[in-house]
């Protein structure tokens, strides 16, 4: 497998991969991972020293040396210097015939189609594409992966590769591409959005003489529990009504928030950011 542009994101992936959550499913038997700088090829090698004998950290310059050597190519360069990326001579030769899969934000299946020249390819080589939107939780093997394919094209085998591979830095689902913009932004900026609210909250209980590491753990381990009673099958709507007690404080609090029309600001925000990743996908 190569991972090209082992970044925040690419280095979590690779740390679950070599030090997998399932060995009995997939077993990567050698690990390619490119970087920018000699700094980040450092980096990279120290971190993972313990598995030098399945690691080799290359530089981008040999990014097409990387995807010839693997059966699997993730990328995760940064969507922006994909051009440069799969612009080099060679990459589109040596991404033929590969599974591909692309954690860069914003880049749909289309785009990728025409980023490998898959129109030039051989026909009876149906592009092997997978893209996906982990989160940063994924450094903690906690994220939330969405992934969406062209499963009439991808062969079975091939998705329960790219299942695995996100598999090992949290959970992972299959979502349709019509409403993967609006369903990656709830896992890649949601998180991001509350984590404004505990700061808020943080900076009332510190200004009320609480000390921020303990309000931070106070808040950090209620948010959490109250959270998973959701999944438990309580709405939040609900849960909001049996916390809110009559002339209680968590009701008032609850009132001035609406008050500022801060549930309105939060789907504005969310909303904004789908219709912005959709025009990237259609640019």
């Amino acid at each position: 497998m190569a991972v090209i542009g082992c970044g925040t994101l690419g280095t979590a992936i690779t740390r679950g991969i070599l030090d997998p959550l399932d060995k009995s499913t997939v077993d990567i038997e050698r690990l390619i991972a490119t970087v920018g700088t000699e700094p980040s090829k450092r980096r990279v090698e120290e971190e993972f020293s313990q598995h030098s004998s399945r690691l080799e950290v290359l530089l981008q310059k040999d990014n097409v040396h990387a995807i010839q050597e693997a059966d699997v190519v993730l990328f995760a360069v940064k969507p922006v210097k994909r051009e440069d990326v799969f612009g080099t001579p060679g990459v589109r030769e040596a991404l033929r015939g590969k599974l591909i899969l692309s954690i860069m934000a914003g880049i749909s299946t289309t785009e990728l189609k025409r980023l490998t020249g898959s129109g030039e390819q051989d026909q009876s080589l149906p592009l092997q594409v997978v893209r996906a939107m982990p989160n940063m939780a994924a450094n903690i093997r906690e994220a939330m992966t969405l992934y969406t394919a062209n499963t009439e094209t991808l062969s079975k085998e091939n998705l329960k590769i790219a299942s695995w591979v996100f598999n090992q830095v949290g959970q992972s689902q299959l979502a349709a591409e019509s409403n993967f913009d609006i369903s990656a932004v709830l896992v890649g900026c949601a998180g991001s959005l509350l984590l404004l609210a505990i700061d808020g909250l943080l900076d009332a209980a510190v200004a009320e003489g609480v000390k921020r590491p303990e309000a931070q753990n106070f808040i950090m381990n209620s948010a959490i529990g109250i959270m998973k009673l959701v999944p438990a099958g309580n709405h939040p709507s609900v849960l909001r009504e049996k916390i809110a007690s009559p002339g209680g404080c968590s009701i008032r609090a609850l009132l001035e928030l609406e008050k500022r029309g801060v549930r309105s600001a939060y789907t504005d925000a969310i909303m904004t950011a789908a219709e912005r990743s959709k025009r990237t996908s259609e640019s």
